[in-house]
């Protein structure tokens, strides 16, 4: 500990590297640890005790399998690197994995932050129902070459099912009926995916431990049958999630890592800062970011509280933000790219957390002590992080959509307010022009709420951008929280903590028109694309849109719908707002 000015910091040193500012909330952390170690949660955790949460065991015992899934996964090591094996032996040279959520974010970290060992597999995710990214993945994809692997815990995952049938009809018109020698399948025992793999003559099915929810499955199968084919090293992967697992083992409150993250989380959100601002170094690790935000905004975000996570904000001055933050920065040993920035942040109060790792092999450890921090976190919110009761609302009005639109031919669809530049606006909005609808909805967020941008649209490098712009210029006429979410990934993330928290956010949801379009295949239908009013995966998009819209109004929630031409016109927005922003200055 040591004096600052006026301000006292305290530096904790956790495993791996770590260090901790908690602002002026050092006397609430240390009554919190006092009654960590009081009530004895970690012990309790350990044995599985749902009481730590909830009076009942529903989805909570049955959730609790990720904590015994480092050791218990390896002994499929062996199984996991004989498959790595046969796959090049084979020739194959691609990996895709349909997947969403859960399935598909912690294989896609893995992609990107180790690449592929020399040798091994390529790995692309497609989590996207936008015909424009499926076509440009596909394009990239030498088919004959290809292993799919369909990830999906439930086997009924709407999305993962329409590119499966998509995908496997393309490759039954070039391999026949040994086109199921080309897919893979992770599911739960019994799932309706289990059997469609036997009936598809699926080279495999991985049959995972039942007793893990998705956001918690990045060290079972669903994480790590994708690594093996990247040539991942899982047994030093897992060791470093067994290392963390005994840091996380002791009653000792400020000794133990998971307690100490967990008090950050969620101590600090009852504080007032449930924004938790992420920053990564090397840039890789963003990808992990988009796992920590659906483990954090899926698991918090109910009965009215929840911890928002912003992860794709980029350094602002620390006066440009508002006392709802915490910062969390995950770093390499040697970063210093944001050394100036932690302390500035300091200086202006903010409570800072620096985790720092040796080699990428660290994630493994990273993963286990998120998931237990993230669930203390929930007992500390007095929460159950395992279920996720708000979800069921988008897919409802989704599937009401879907039906309408088979019946009828059309996505029914409420009239604009007004079209403007490529631009159709929907919602009860004040304002005859863009202009005047956008100031209007930046004056609806209030101090400590934020804003969500909601994208329905290819995930192109350049559409990123410009979103990033958006949000940018949203943030500093709002001075509040923005975040960014691609549909429908962020549903199967971030969708559960925008219609259960306490209604803080407001939603500002693009959705772009598709010029091209293919057809969700019916796999026992002889002609794939004959039926009249057959749903495509624009229309799914599209209803997906329509379906979290009027999802959000039923919970209360304020959403601007901006209906685009092209991608392009994404400008329009941006031009709007650099004018709105300079009338502020």
């Amino acid at each position: 500990m040591y004096n600052q000015g006026q301000k006292v910091v305290v530096v904790m040193w956790l495993y791996p590297f770590s260090e901790i500012y908690w602002g002026n909330f050092e006397r609430q952390v240390k009554s919190r640890f006092q009654r960590m170690q009081q009530e004895q949660v970690v012990s309790r955790l350990f044995a599985k005790d749902y009481t730590l949460w909830k009076p009942s065991p529903e989805e909570i015992t049955n959730r609790l399998g990720w904590l015994d899934s480092p050791e218990q996964m390896k002994k499929e090591i062996k199984t996991l690197k004989a498959f790595a094996e046969e796959l090049q032996k084979e020739g194959f040279r691609v990996a895709c994995l349909l997947g969403m959520g859960g399935s598909s974010l912690a294989p896609e970290m893995f992609s990107k932050v180790f690449g592929k060992t020399e040798g091994f597999l390529d790995l692309l995710v497609l989590d996207s129902t936008d015909p424009d990214w499926i076509t440009y993945l596909e394009n990239k994809l030498p088919c004959e070459n290809t292993m799919f692997i369909v990830s999906t815990k439930s086997g009924t995952t709407a999305e993962t099912l329409a590119f499966f049938r998509y995908f496997f009809h393309k490759l039954s018109q070039l391999k026949g009926k040994e086109a199921g020698r080309h897919f893979v399948a992770i599911t739960d025992p019994g799932s309706p995916l289990e059997e469609i793999a036997s009936r598809r003559l699926f080279r495999k099915t991985f049959l995972n431990n039942p007793d893990i929810g998705g956001r918690y499955s990045a060290l079972s199968f669903f994480g790590l049958v994708p690594a093996s084919l990247l040539g991942i090293d899982l047994g030093k992967l897992l060791d470093k999630a067994i290392l963390m697992r005994e840091f996380c083992s002791s009653d000792n409150s400020e000794c133990n890592p998971a307690v100490v993250l967990a008090t950050y989380l969620g101590e600090l959100a009852l504080l007032g800062r449930d924004k938790a601002t992420f920053f990564f170094d090397p840039p890789s690790l963003s990808s992990f970011g988009d796992w920590i935000e659906q483990l954090i905004a899926e698991s918090t975000g109910k009965e009215g509280k929840g911890i928002l996570p912003v992860v794709t904000e980029k350094p602002l001055k620390p006066e440009d933000y508002g006392s709802d933050r915490t910062f969390i920065f995950i770093e390499d040993m040697e970063s210093s790219l944001f050394r100036d920035f932690k302390e500035d942040l300091r200086r202006n109060g903010h409570p800072v957390l620096s985790l720092k790792i040796e080699d990428f092999y660290d994630v493994g450890g990273l993963f286990f002590v998120w998931e237990m921090a993230v669930a203390l976190a929930g007992h500390i919110l007095q929460i159950n992080p395992f279920d996720q009761p708000n979800v069921e609302s988008t897919k409802a009005f989704t599937r009401a959509l879907i039906s309408d639109y088979v019946k009828e031919g059309k996505l029914s669809q409420e009239k604009p307010l007004f079209e403007e530049d490529g631009v159709s606006v929907f919602g009860n909005w004040p304002g005859s022009n863009c202009k005047e609808v956008m100031r209007n909805f930046v004056k609806e967020v209030n101090t400590g709420g934020y804003i969500a941008v909601q994208a329905f649209m290819a995930p192109f490098e350049n559409t990123k951008r410009e979103l990033e712009e958006i949000a940018l210029l949203l943030q500093k006429i709002s001075k509040v929280a923005v975040t960014i979410g691609f549909g429908p990934r962020f549903l199967h993330s971030t969708g559960q903590l925008h219609k259960g928290d306490a209604g803080k956010g407001i939603f500002l949801q693009f959705l772009t028109e598709n010029q091209n379009d293919m057809v969700i295949p019916e796999l026992d239908t002889e002609n794939c694309s004959s039926a009249v009013n057959r749903l495509t995966f624009s229309v799914l998009k599209k209803a997906q849109a329509l379906g979290d819209r009027e999802a959000l109004r039923e919970a209360g929630r304020k959403v601007l719908g901006i209906q685009l031409e092209r991608a392009e016109d994404l400008l329009t927005v941006k031009e709007v707002l650099h004018a709105l922003l300079a009338e502020g200055r």
